[in-house]
């Protein structure tokens, strides 16, 4: 069934293609791509959050003869170890996934591309720029502490730091991890806290947790950093600015 010509699917993970970030972008990115070169394109959302729901998605879009399967996320490494080598006549694009996702004693096969991003520049620059448009009390929300997360979040320290010390300013900076890709009351409440207490920008990073962010921002008149996509269309004039890694850039050179 995957003999003939190029089609290609894309199974999403925690999100969905909604999720104004990664989803969103690799979604919007593939699908621009196919419609361009004529090509057929899908997308799967597995039915859950799980490697046996990924990997049943994988087997879905193979069986209806897609030949390219692109995948964003961390979370599909133990797909790939699972599913490539099964389908040597399916190309595998596998985003945010190392080595280290796939297990160490893991030999990619040649149908598997995987790609890793530099986070921490377009982090950097985010903390940078805040600083120097004035704000001197900044915080990253992270959602789960997986590399990607922890890259932007590094990243943006650092660049308020080297700021800070070219403008001679002091800052102060709240660091915390949600643990999830969304937004919910619990986090909301962190956050109205942070506002209240004088943070000035958040940098939501995380999938959909940039809802709580933006709910807090809006009650105490507070900035937020978007990720992966410029969330300036769903954040509004709240929205300073986004850190962007290039996700359509490595989408379409792999397909490409």
């Amino acid at each position: 069934a995957t003999d003939g010509p190029m089609k290609v699917a894309m199974i999403t993970d925690y999100g969905d293609i909604t999720d104004q970030s990664f989803n969103q972008t690799t979604y919007e990115a593939s699908k621009a791509f196919c419609e361009a070169n004529g090509l057929s394109f899908k997308y799967f959302k597995p039915a859950g959050d799980s490697t046996e729901a990924r990997v049943a998605s994988v087997e879905q879009a193979v069986q209806e003869g897609f030949n390219v399967i692109v995948m964003p996320g961390y979370a599909f490494g133990a797909t790939v170890a699972e599913v490539a080598e099964k389908n040597e006549k399916v190309t595998f694009v596998a985003l945010d996934v190392s080595q280290g996702d796939l297990g160490d004693n893991y030999t990619i096969p040649s149908n598997v591309a995987t790609f890793v991003y530099r986070e921490e520049i377009s982090g950097f620059m985010a903390g940078y720029a805040a600083v120097k448009e004035g704000y001197k009390k900044l915080g990253f929300l992270g959602g789960m502490a997986v590399p990607a997360v922890i890259r932007f979040g590094y990243g943006y320290v650092q660049g308020i730091n080297a700021a800070a010390e070219e403008d001679g300013v002091d800052v102060n900076v709240k660091y915390y991890y949600g643990g999830q890709f969304y937004g919910d009351d619990s986090i909301t409440a962190r956050m109205e806290g942070w506002y209240a207490d004088g943070t000035q920008v958040v940098f939501a990073c995380g999938g959909g947790i940039w809802t709580s962010a933006l709910d807090a921002a809006e009650t105490h008149d507070g900035k937020v950093i978007g990720v992966d996509v410029d969330q300036r269309s769903k954040i509004g004039e709240r929205c300073l600015t986004s850190a962007m890694k290039g996700l359509p850039s490595a989408i379409n050179n792999a397909l490409d």
